[in-house]
């Protein structure tokens, strides 16, 4: 083939495809980011609305969405209509199979703070289902409405080691002496986690009923001891405890947090042992 024969098939090749292809490439672009510069946040009553109206995948996934967004309280609705509407979901959610949709709506009103969701919650309090149970626990410590302490304080002696984990947490959010009462049965509760917990919210209380059990969250010695424990949730049990020690400090815990500041292999955990002792 001459050379002239081969620009002009180049000059067709370019013509009637590369550069049309180059154009399309370009406008695509132009197109996502324009639809992303106008896209629209989405708020709780979008993902709400998945819950009630999409599919099955998709009404978990709103409700998995909706109780993250609603940690947020500047993301937090606050109008009766949302309330009451977020309330229906739940209870026709109690029909659902997929109980993932209960769980999260559950801490989606939990993570409010808006005691308007307490009594429904506390309805959940009798689930025979496990996972719902701890959500509804859990969402009720975050309210933290006195009228609910009661009926959280009846599963101290539930057969469910997570439910009495989660009954360890909720109560450091009531400061009085009924749900101190419990916390102090369960430091010595067979589950670790249930002691670890009841400690640290004894702790928050600035109550050191539990501080034995603080110290040894600080020590990875004790923690190796539970092979369970991964390298990551060990740092942060030692983070949390080493935050709870502040409202319980001293000379003991403060030898500890030195140690641990001028020597830990973990720089976080240093870094918090500093900021407890300055």
């Amino acid at each position: 083939m001459s050379e002239e024969k081969k620009s002009v098939v180049q000059v067709i090749i370019h013509s009637f495809f590369v550069v049309p292809f180059i154009i399309a490439i370009f406008g695509v672009l132009i197109f996502l980011m324009v639809r992303v510069l106008t896209l629209e946040p989405r708020t709780a009553h979008d993902y709400l609305e998945d819950v009630k109206i999409g599919g099955t995948t998709k009404r978990w996934q709103g409700a998995f969405e909706l109780s993250k967004i609603l940690a947020n309280p500047k993301s937090v609705p606050t109008d009766d209509r949302f309330v009451n509407d977020l309330i229906s979901t739940y209870k026709y959610s109690e029909n659902e199979r997929d109980n993932r949709i209960q769980i999260y709506l559950a801490l989606a009103m939990g993570r409010t703070k808006d005691e308007r969701y307490t009594n429904i919650l506390e309805k959940s309090l009798i689930n025979e289902d496990e996972e719902i149970l701890c959500a509804a626990t859990f969402s009720l410590g975050l309210i933290g409405n006195q009228n609910s302490l009661e009926k959280l304080l009846k599963l101290s002696d539930h057969s469910s080691s997570r439910v009495r984990h989660q009954l360890a947490v909720a109560l450091g959010n009531f400061n009085y002496d009924g749900s101190r009462k419990i916390l102090y049965e369960l430091l010595n509760d067979l589950e670790p986690n249930v002691r670890w917990d009841a400690a640290i919210s004894l702790a928050k209380q600035k109550d050191n009923k539990g501080r034995r059990i603080i110290l040894d969250l600080m020590d990875r010695k004790y923690l190796d001891s539970f092979p369970n424990i991964d390298q990551i949730e060990q740092n942060q049990a030692m983070l949390t405890a080493i935050a709870v020690s502040k409202q319980i400090l001293d000379n003991e815990i403060e030898e500890i947090l030195t140690e641990l500041m001028d020597n830990d292999i973990n720089m976080k955990i240093r870094q918090a042992a500093r900021n407890v002792l300055q």
